[in-house]
């Protein structure tokens, strides 16, 4: 994509930041890109919002008074699985940043954060769209889909149920695709700091293999690993 924030011209996108002056700044920023910009200063009127206006995007904080952003994801995820998620913390524990992965989310954005972490969150997420698009099943290669609804591969007609760990790693590398996402990334997205190492890393990555091929997944020496689709 020559210009991802381009495909935001005509789209909106639901901003929810209990803190007015750093709501008020980033609304302005997002004027620049989308036709509509719907701003809640909490969870509860968030929620209000989203049914009413059905926005393309959010942009969530996390820690917001009546309803916290994760409680208020969850409850937009049960009826709409596949609206684009920017979640926006001051919190850099695994445990927010690992319940924020599981509801699907496309970037997490730690506070405080520069106007280039910020544009590149946007960027991602535009990138996210382009992607995974609406619905159905994702073209990740030549001969091969993904159902994110059900957590199933489709390699050369063959079809291969991903289980959770697999879904995390998968779809981690998946949004990153052709990128080295470092070792300690991918642990932190698919363990939270709770049983991960290298070694199990390792073996999963084996497992996913299996369902994918050898080459798909590169181990890329002392730095990670990376996700090569054609």
């Amino acid at each position: 994509m020559a210009n991802p924030l381009s495909l935001f011209e005509h789209l909106s996108i639901l901003y929810a930041e209990d803190e007015a002056s750093l709501r008020k700044s980033v609304a302005q920023t997002l004027e620049l890109f989308f036709d509509k910009v719907i701003e809640a200063g909490d969870g509860e009127e968030a929620l209000e919002l989203f049914f009413e206006h059905n926005p393309d995007i959010l942009l969530l904080d996390i820690c917001m008074p009546k309803c916290d952003g994760l409680k208020l994801l969850k409850e937009i995820r049960k009826s709409h699985k596949r609206v684009p998620v920017i979640i926006m913390s001051a919190h850099a524990e695994p445990t927010y940043f690992q319940q924020s992965i599981e509801l699907n989310i496309c970037k997490y954005l730690l506070k405080p954060f520069s106007k280039e972490s910020f544009l590149d969150a946007l960027k991602t997420c535009a990138e996210w769209m382009y992607e995974w698009g609406e619905g159905g099943l994702i073209k990740a290669g030549s001969d091969l889909f993904y159902d994110p609804e059900g957590g199933t591969l489709i390699n050369e007609g063959v079809s291969f149920v991903l289980t959770k760990k697999e879904r995390l790693l998968f779809e981690y590398l998946l949004r990153q695709k052709n990128r080295v996402i470092s070792f300690d990334a991918l642990e932190e997205a698919i363990w939270a700091g709770e049983g991960g190492s290298k070694e199990a890393l390792k073996a999963l990555v084996k497992e996913l293999r299996k369902k994918l091929t050898k080459e798909s997944i590169e181990n890329v020496f002392g730095i990670g690993y990376k996700l090569v689709l054609h």
